[in-house]
Order: C-alpha cells, then sequence, then structure tokens
C-alpha cells in the first residue's frame, strides 16, 4: 500500500486479506497474505470493522 503512495516503508505486520475467523484454512496460506506497515494495517483493519459493523447495523 505505502508503494502505491510512492512511499517506501519497512513492513512490520501481515495481513490476512480473506480474514481468519472467515476461512481459518488461509491463515497460512501466502496468496492470502499481504505484507504492511504498522499504519496502513491499522488503517485497513478499521476499514474492514467499520465496513462490519454497517453491516449488522442494517
Amino acid at each position: 500500500m505505502c508503494l502505491d503512495e510512492q512511499r517506501v516503508t519497512p513492513a512490520t505486520e501481515v495481513h490476512h486479506i480473506i480474514p481468519i475467523r472467515t476461512d481459518p484454512t488461509k491463515r497460512l496460506d501466502r496468496s492470502n497474505l499481504m505484507s504492511l506497515c504498522k499504519p496502513c494495517h491499522s488503517r485497513i483493519t478499521a476499514t474492514s470493522l467499520d465496513k462490519a459493523l454497517s453491516s449488522l447495523q442494517r
């Protein structure tokens, strides 16, 4: 994500594209993993949580 914004930042966290709670079998599937810096991972997690909460409120 940082490279998309023209920044080079060390990846310190791993994001599961398909959440483990949705499909535990993809936990260690490399195609389901994305390396991110802490700020990008926090942003993606917050956005995902916001979407999940919105869908529950409908």
